[in-house]
């Protein structure tokens, strides 16, 4: 799943920048951006619904604060790629 959604938008972004088409390499890039950030969220959500946890008691607090960042940093990123999605779409960008 990693290689089919990460290898193509960064092979396509490459031969695009190398082409000196800027403007379309960097939506495959937006498009490489948003797939590492949806494989991401789909592994915390995994992992959250597995209940796969820390082994020992003392690691559960730091495990849990861990889990809320990773969450947290990833949805930021996901809005953050669609809001700069939604100005391209309007012209803005």
């Amino acid at each position: 799943m990693v290689a089919v959604a990460l290898l193509p938008p960064l092979v396509v972004a490459g031969l695009l920048a190398g082409g000196g088409y800027w403007i379309y390499a960097l939506g495959a890039v937006m498009l490489l951006a948003t797939n590492v950030t949806c494989i991401n969220l789909a592994a915390v959500g995994t992992f959250l619904l597995q209940k796969v946890g820390p082994r020992t008691w003392w690691e559960e607090q730091r495990a849990k604060r861990a889990t809320r960042l990773a969450v947290t940093t990833w949805i930021i990123m996901l809005l953050l790629l669609l809001g700069l999605m939604l100005l391209r779409r309007f012209g803005v960008v």
